[in-house]
């Protein structure tokens, strides 16, 4: 296997079937294509963009911004609380004789705790917060379709490699039969190698399985139909070097969604204050006696002050603000947490891929090289080649999957700084 680790070369193919066909324009946004064979193309970028945009957590995100609003709309009307009016009649009889009574009143409660202005900013509080949860869901939504990409991808090589590792087998133990039949080798050498066939032809099998589980994770994470084919776009690069992340251009979405948390408790606790407040009533009233004297009188209901009604609900309000102020802090520090364990993942799967491809692939390369040499000249069995065979595949292999692994621990970091989302569009 080469230093890079190149892609499927179908894949190659692919994508430029899908270049020519579509007229893809590099600068323009990014989008998946479908090639002639009317495989999707996904590409880091479209995962990145259909991720935070399509993603299962980003709909389920997105449902409540209407509602959001409309909350909004309805939090500024003039009067908190409905107008009443009572009437009554009936007749009256008695020493000064007897007529029908009749009569009503119209009274208006208003607030004296700012019942209107609290509603207005638990609505706004409740929008903001909608908005982080998007921003939050939109960031877990491009991570988990990139990391879901990448998965794609190492199944996509690991069953390149497999498949090439099976041909190879088939290949050995062409030769191995060959020299039984010309008597130069014993049965079991011929057996041996049509064992390791098995062998080869069970990890393709295998290789088959993952990419076809990995692709329906990864078409759940962009949000796309399970009866589309998909196809992974890109390489797993084996000689990038470590460098420093990029500071985020935001705050960190889960930070803003804590703190949109604790402003929703908040204005939830002013609001149930004032809504528990007896309100102040004002209004007219109107009888007509059976005499037929008439009254009209106006009406004044001021609470005294010598209970206080909303100390319970304002108590456990209270509780629920600590709550989403214990909780911001948590995750603040489980982001510190992230963040150094993101640190030092990027720079230890760099040195396990670099040490894979310098240390353990080059001499065992070597090694198959000359026992290969070995045995078409005779001088070896096929037991010692296919032994070695056996280890370079799974070191090539483990190769594949430590650069994949270097371009997880990436998102990983990208995720824990909250720089992912600088990558996509505003939403």
């Amino acid at each position: 296997m080469a230093a890079p680790i190149h892609a499927l070369p179908r894949l190659r193919c692919v994508l430029l079937r899908g270049a020519l066909a579509l007229g893809i324009v590099a600068a323009g946004p990014a989008i998946a294509h479908a090639d002639a064979q009317g495989e999707m193309v996904v590409s880091r970028g479209v995962a990145l963009k259909l991720g935070a945009e399509h993603g299962p957590a980003v709909r389920e995100a997105r449902a409540p911004l209407a509602a959001s609003g409309a909350i909004r709309d309805v939090s500024g009307k003039p009067l908190p609380y409905a107008p009443r009016l009572n009437v009554f009649a009936g007749r009256r009889t008695g020493a000064f004789g007897e007529g029908l009574e009749v009569g009503g009143s119209a009274t208006q409660e208003l607030s004296l705790h700012g019942l209107r202005g609290a509603r207005r900013a638990v609505a706004s509080a409740i929008e903001h917060a909608a908005l982080t949860e998007l921003d939050r869901a939109r960031l877990e939504g491009a991570a988990t379709a990139l990391l879901a990409w990448l998965d794609v991808l190492e199944a996509q090589e690991l069953l390149r490699l497999r498949s090439a590792a099976r041909q190879e087998a088939e290949e050995i133990a062409r030769v191995a039969t060959a020299r039984v039949d010309r008597g130069v080798a014993m049965p079991a050498e011929a057996s041996l190698a049509a064992a390791e066939v098995g062998a080869a032809v069970l990890g393709e099998r295998d290789a088959e399985g993952m990419l076809v589980t990995s692709r329906a994770v990864l078409k759940l994470a962009i949000g796309i139909p399970q009866t589309t084919a998909v196809v992974a776009a890109g390489d797993l690069p084996a000689n990038d070097l470590l460098v420093a992340p990029p500071p985020p251009r935001r705050e960190h979405p889960v930070i803003a969604a804590a703190r949109a948390e604790i402003e929703v408790a908040r204005a939830d606790a002013k609001l149930t204050g004032a809504h528990m407040a007896p309100p102040m009533s004002v209004g007219v009233a109107f009888a007509r006696e059976g005499q037929g004297e008439q009254l009209l009188t106006g009406v004044l209901s001021i609470p005294l002050p010598f209970l206080d009604a909303s100390g319970f609900d304002a108590a456990r309000q209270q509780a629920t603000v600590l709550s989403a102020e214990a909780r911001a802090v948590r995750r603040r520090d489980e982001l510190a947490h992230d963040v150094v364990l993101a640190e030092h993942e990027r720079e230890h799967t760099r040195e396990v891929r670099d040490t894979l491809g310098t240390r353990v692939l080059v001499p065992l390369r070597e090694a198959v090289r000359l026992a290969r040499a070995g045995y078409q000249a005779g001088t070896q069995d096929a037991t010692g080649l296919l032994l070695l065979r056996q280890r370079l595949v799974v070191a090539e292999e483990r190769l594949a999957s430590a650069a994949a692994d270097v371009k997880r621990a990436d998102v990983r970091d990208a995720v824990a700084r909250g720089s992912l989302l600088d990558e996509v569009s505003p939403r």
